[in-house]
Parts: C-alpha cells; sequence; structure tokens
C-alpha cells in the first residue's frame, strides 16, 4: 500500500488549523493509500501540541505533531519533508481547508500523467461570515487548463498551498526550501523554479479543491498593496537565486515592472472618480511593479509570522 505524507505547517492559529486537520481526517476514496498526517508546529512554545494530541485521539488516520522551534516558513516546511515517509508529500496550509476528495483526485492525476508534482485550484472565503467581494482574487489561484493538463510552464504562478509532490522524484535529489527566505516567503516559489530546471513536471488536478479562509485583518486594500510587492519581489530575486548571474532575464522582469508602475499607478489616477475598488485595484497592480523594480535583499519584506506569509 503506498503512503501520502500531508504537511501541515503552523505558527499561532490554532482555530484555523483545527479546520484544516479535520477536512484532512475527512479524507473519502483513498482505496490503496495510507494516509499520515504531519502538523509542523513553528512556534517557539509549541503551542499547538495539546490541541493536536486531542485531535489526534479521533482521527482515523495517523496524526503526528512534530515542533520546529527555529523559525521561519522554510525551515518549518523541511522538517516536515524531512518527517514524511510517504510516496507522496502534499501540503495544505493552516489557513486552508480540503475537499473530501481532495487527496484522492491529487493522487489520481500523479499517478495517470506519471507527474513530478501536482496541484488544484484554491478558491478563497472570508472569516466568519464576511462577504470578501473584490479580493478575492489576491486570494485564489484559479488555472484554465483541463483536469490533468501539464502546467510546468505555469510554475511562477503556483506555490504550495494544495500542491503534491513525488517524494524521490522532487526531495531526494538535495532540493529544499531554502532557509534563506525564512521570513520572506517565496522559499515555495524558488523550489519550485529550481524543480522546472533540473526537468520536473507539473500537472493540474481541477477537482482538486481547497478552500482558504481569509481573516478579517487582511481584507484590507493596505494588506493586498504589501502582498502585491512582496509577490513582485519574489517574480525576480526566485530568478536571481535559481540561477545566479543571469542579469538579462532580470533586466527584463525589471523592466516590466517599470511599465506596470507607470500604467497602473496612472490607471489608479484615472480611476479616481470611479470607486474606491477600481482605483485600488489599478494601485495594487503598480505596487506589483514596484515589487520588481525593488527586489533587492535591502527592500525585502520580513513579514513570515505578521500574516502576509503562510
Amino acid at each position: 500500500m503506498d503512503r501520502i505524507s500531508v504537511v501541515t505547517p503552523t505558527l499561532n492559529r490554532p482555530a484555523p488549523l483545527l479546520r484544516a486537520l479535520r477536512s484532512l481526517m475527512a479524507q473519502q476514496n483513498l482505496a490503496g493509500l495510507d494516509l499520515e498526517i504531519i502538523v509542523v508546529d513553528n512556534s517557539p512554545d509549541a503551542n499547538a501540541r495539546a490541541a493536536v494530541a486531542e485531535l489526534a485521539k479521533a482521527s482515523p488516520f495517523a496524526l503526528h505533531y512534530l515542533s520546529e522551534p527555529r523559525p521561519g516558513v522554510a525551515n518549518a516546511r523541511n522538517a516536515g519533508v524531512a518527517a514524511a515517509r510517504g510516496r507522496w508529500v502534499a501540503f495544505l496550509d493552516d489557513d486552508e481547508e480540503a475537499a473530501p476528495d481532495w487527496l484522492a483526485h491529487l493522487t489520481g492525476i500523479a499517478r495517470s500523467r506519471n507527474a513530478d508534482a501536482v496541484f488544484g485550484p484554491v478558491t478563497a472565503r472570508a472569516e466568519d461570515g464576511a462577504k470578501i467581494g473584490a479580493f478575492a482574487p489576491y486570494f485564489e489561484r484559479r488555472i484554465l487548463r483541463a483536469d490533468g493538463a501539464e502546467i510546468t510552464d505555469l510554475a511562477a504562478c503556483l506555490g504550495t498551498n494544495n500542491s503534491l509532490f513525488h517524494r524521490e522524484s522532487c526531495f531526494a535529489a538535495g532540493l529544499n526550501f531554502d532557509p534563506a527566505l525564512n521570513e520572506s516567503g517565496g522559499e515555495d516559489s524558488l523550489f519550485l523554479q529550481r524543480l522546472v530546471l533540473v526537468g520536473k513536471r507539473f500537472h493540474f488536478a481541477e477537482n482538486a479543491g481547497v478552500l482558504e479562509w481569509a481573516p478579517a485583518r487582511r481584507l484590507t486594500w493596505a494588506y493586498v498593496r504589501k502582498r502585491k510587492f512582496l509577490s513582485g519581489q519574489i517574480r525576480v530575486f526566485v530568478q536571481d537565486m535559481a540561477r545566479p548571474g543571469n542579469r538579462l532575464t532580470i533586466a527584463r522582469w525589471m523592466a516590466v515592472g517599470f511599465v506596470q508602475t507607470a500604467l497602473y499607478g496612472f490607471g489608479a489616477l484615472l480611476m479616481l472618480p470611479f470607486g474606491a475598488t477600481r482605483r485600488e485595484t489599478m494601485a495594487a497592480r503598480a505596487f506589483g511593479g514596484l515589487g520588481k523594480i525593488f527586489w533587492g535583499r535591502r527592500f525585502r519584506l520580513r513579514l513570515y509570522g505578521r500574516g502576509l506569509v503562510s
């Protein structure tokens, strides 16, 4: 029987974590699969230990707790991978909720396409019954490809939230999540780019959906601007770290950033008479352009643990 390991890193989010774990405990249609769930607690005081231990008593699958007190999102992911014993390693963030057949669809595509990694769609919802409205696109991943389609060319738009990796193919070669990005995030984008450079193939599981629950503190345009700025930075510094010395590619991305900043910045001004949503949407895109210009280490946001990166 094949084993699949689901890694869920967490940091000081007890209620969302329990929701994520309950969705994993409710997984169905796993014939021929042995599931283990690994919670990696990145808090210095191991504050998720008791809650996970209590939940494990009712879990139909093996539910393991792992404390990784060294701060950093890359450290947490690497600890989870090191503890995993499955043929496949999946990731579900602690603010996500998986559909009951999530793993069945991910592994189905992995097997039928002989994929190195598989990714599913992410749909956003607001916590506490609020309406997410115009903020939804900033938390979602929508891929306009058929079920099972190869999406290696979309690697820059992917992340580990809702993902499945063939353990031997993707992790046995010494590749891991770079601790240099512990505080800023982008460690998953860099990991995926490095996989692409060594010839790994990614596929899409259209029906392997998860919900991402956004708290009220994230549903502000100030937060979106920071997130877009960081996304712009990641787009460029990932290229720099994956292929050092590739100055032409860096110059092209910075040029894209200049154009986006000017175009969308001017667009934000034009949208002033047409309401805040249109204006802020343009401004957010301009901030994404700014991130591509100011991508260097001195400008890098360090916001892991402050609610910007998971």
